[in-house]
């Protein structure tokens, strides 16, 4: 096989020396965009044995023959990569050699249906705190992450600038619903523990550092993916060695600890954000039972007091719908995403 390359230079070379010239003057926007380890930055040589390649979205917006013509015409390797991808039209793809026409991977499409179907709204006609909600965090991540090649009408540069970050009430809402989760389970690390059941505790942990995890990329301004590039994709943040401790610890105790410090340091980073009223960012006891706990409440409730907007002042403590569900089949449908949101969030 060739060189490893990461898959955005792949299909911008792709798009730039294969696919470009075959337009002609036809206008279009060409990137790469959606779903896809490369899009997030994360892809290696393991992510070359399916849905990676020369690929790239095309968008057009009349179609017409293009997609045909496209596979009568593109070398059947680039930069010695396949340019076939099988099986036809599956939901997993990989390449292959081929003798004929190629069986390419441009997804070619019209603007509006392709962002219909990831997101399940045109941000081009605006993005109501409902389109917001109802979007998970990887949706926001596909769309956001990977590189525009050609954009000359704009369109597709200025979607990305509306999707790259919550308006400020809305991210309140989101880190409120955030530290609303770790609250409901922090202090169950210590109890379970206490009462004999080690294996709770560890898994409780973990959950918590998921959340943490979480609440520290929030705090970043960046979009949590799922859970294969989470931690991943936090990298070197501050609370990673606290996080890896945590799930180390031989007991309740060094669990609570270490989870205590990540807690702190989340809550000190947005103490200085200055998005709302700053509590203390210090670990306490959880009543008289002797668990620390962060209180997470106390970020919660503060946020929601910093919030403006009246109608998201009502709102329940949810957040998004990543926060409200975890089920795959759901948030890889924007329908079904939007359907549980309409239960939380006047649209």
């Amino acid at each position: 096989m060739p060189d490893f390359l990461p898959g955005v230079e792949l299909a911008r070379l792709f798009y730039t020396e294969a696919v470009r010239p075959l337009l002609g003057d036809r206008p279009h926007a060409a990137a790469r965009l959606g779903p896809g380890s490369d899009v997030l930055g994360h892809d290696t040589a393991r992510s070359t044995d399916h849905d990676w390649g020369p690929r790239l979205e095309l968008f057009v917006e009349d179609p017409g023959d293009l997609h045909r013509m496209l596979a009568e015409k593109l070398p059947r390797r680039f930069r010695g990569w396949p340019t076939h991808f099988v099986p036809p039209g599956a939901r997993v793809r990989s390449m292959a050699d081929t003798d004929g026409p190629v069986d390419h991977y441009v997804t070619v499409t019209a603007l509006g249906p392709w962002l219909h179907g990831l997101l399940g709204f045109d941000p081009r006609d605006g993005v109501t705190p409902f389109d917001w909600l109802a979007t998970p965090w990887q949706r926001l991540a596909e769309i956001t992450g990977g590189a525009v090649f050609h954009d000359p009408a704009g369109e597709l540069t200025d979607v990305r600038r509306r999707l790259a970050w919550y308006p400020g009430d809305l991210w309140r809402h989101v880190l409120a619903g955030q530290w609303r989760r770790i609250a409901e389970e922090e202090a169950f690390v210590g109890r379970t523990a206490e009462a004999g059941d080690d294996l709770g505790s560890r898994i409780l942990t973990a959950r918590l550092c998921r959340e943490v995890g979480r609440l520290a990329l929030l705090l970043a301004r960046r979009w949590p993916p799922y859970g294969k590039w989470l931690m991943h994709t936090l990298g070197a943040d501050p609370v990673v060695p606290h996080l890896r401790t945590a799930v180390r610890a031989a007991d309740g105790s060094g669990r609570q600890a270490a989870l205590c410090t990540a807690y702190e340091l989340a809550a000190a980073r947005q103490n200085a954000l200055g998005l709302s009223a700053a509590p203390p960012a210090v670990r306490r006891e959880f009543f008289d039972r002797g668990y620390a706990v962060i209180g997470g409440d106390r970020f919660a409730d503060a946020l929601r007091d910093a919030i403006t907007d009246p109608v998201l002042r009502r709102l329940p403590l949810a957040g998004s719908v990543d926060q409200v569900v975890d089920s795959t089949d759901v948030l890889v449908s924007p329908p079904l995403c939007r359907a549980v949101m309409s239960a939380f969030v006047p649209r």
